[in-house]
Parts: C-alpha cells; sequence; structure tokens
C-alpha cells in the first residue's frame, strides 16, 4: 500500500509536515551528541555518521523549508507579506532568523560544494570528538551548539507558519476528508 502524495515529495505533502521532520532530524542528532565510543571503532564511526548525516538532513531541511512554506502561501497570503517570489522569502529568513541563514550556509555548501550567493565567512561547521562527538557553528567567532541553531530553526518556522495560517486550508482539508470516512 502506498501513502497518498504528490508525486516526488517522499509522501510529505506540505511545509507542516516538512516542520515535523525537521523536528525528527534534531531528535536524530541528539541521540548521539556527546557520544564518546572510543574503545569501539566501528561503534564511533556510526556516531559520528550519524552525528553529520542528522545535523546535515537537519540543516537542509530547515533551509529548503523556504521553498515549502512559499508554495503553500496563498496569493493573499504573499501579498499580505510582501513576497512576491520565492527569492523574497528566503531574504527576509536570512534578515529575521540567524539561526536558519547558519542552516543556509551550511545547506549550500555541503550541497554544492561552496556558497555562491549570498556567502558569509563568517560561519564555519565543526565536527570536532574533544568531549564527545558534537557539531559547532561558529559565527563571527562564537561557537554555537548544532542543536540550538536546529532548535531556533525549528521555533521560526513553526511560529511563522501558524502564526500567518500556511497550509491551514491543506490540514482542513485533510481533516475534513478523513472525518468524512
Amino acid at each position: 500500500m502506498a501513502l497518498p502524495s504528490r508525486e516526488q515529495t517522499f509522501a510529505f505533502e506540505n511545509c507542516r509536515e516538512l516542520v515535523q521532520k525537521l523536528s525528527r532530524e534534531i531528535d536524530r542528532y541528539r541521540e548521539v551528541v556527546g557520544s564518546d565510543e572510543e574503545h569501539d571503532w566501528d561503534a564511533l564511526i556510526r556516531v559520528v555518521d550519524q552525528l553529520k548525516d542528522s545535523a546535515f538532513n537537519a540543516a537542509v531541511t530547515a533551509w529548503h523549508l523556504c521553498d515549502w512554506v512559499f508554495n503553500d502561501m496563498t496569493a493573499e497570503q504573499r501579498e499580505k507579506l510582501g513576497f512576491k517570489k520565492l527569492g523574497d522569502l528566503q531574504t527576509y529568513v536570512r534578515k529575521h532568523c540567524r539561526e536558519l541563514h547558519l542552516c543556509r550556509q551550511a545547506a549550500t555548501a555541503s550541497k554544492h560544494w561552496t556558497v555562491e550567493q549570498h556567502p558569509d565567512p563568517d560561519v564555519q561547521v565543526v565536527v570536532t570528538g574533544e568531549t564527545g562527538w558534537t557539531i559547532y557553528f561558529v559565527d563571527q567567532g562564537k561557537k554555537i551548539p548544532a542543536d540550538n541553531v536546529f532548535e531556533m530553526a525549528l521555533s521560526f518556522w513553526i511560529e511563522f507558519i501558524y502564526s500567518h495560517g500556511i497550509a491551514k486550508a491543506l490540514d482542513d482539508a485533510d481533516a475534513e476528508k478523513s472525518g468524512s470516512e
């Protein structure tokens, strides 16, 4: 049995579902952050791989929520917020949520090797095993634990999406459909 979905989205239907995915990615990251498997090489590799994979996934999901949010907005919502095109929302997000700016830098660099548009040389990502395996964003010289960055990005999106009622009609339609079955 296949899950109902739009084509090519792994059965994700709207930005609210992607917010839930981001929350799960943060949980996966937190499952291994701080782990210290120094006596078992294979276990150490698995921990570090899960740490890097889930951090990458969280950063990419957090940033790409821009695409989903923009596409789930009604014409009236876009007009009210002044977003004529996706780039308008992306600019807004970069200016109003530093953590999403950090996620964008990491997601873009990880996917494309470098950041060509809007590069920020003051942003770095550090994977370290100094005191248990963890990842830090370094922003203008300040170390910030990656899960804090991801959590603030998640909070931004939850507040933005729900306060503006984005994708609410999709949720209402789903609730109505499942109520009638």
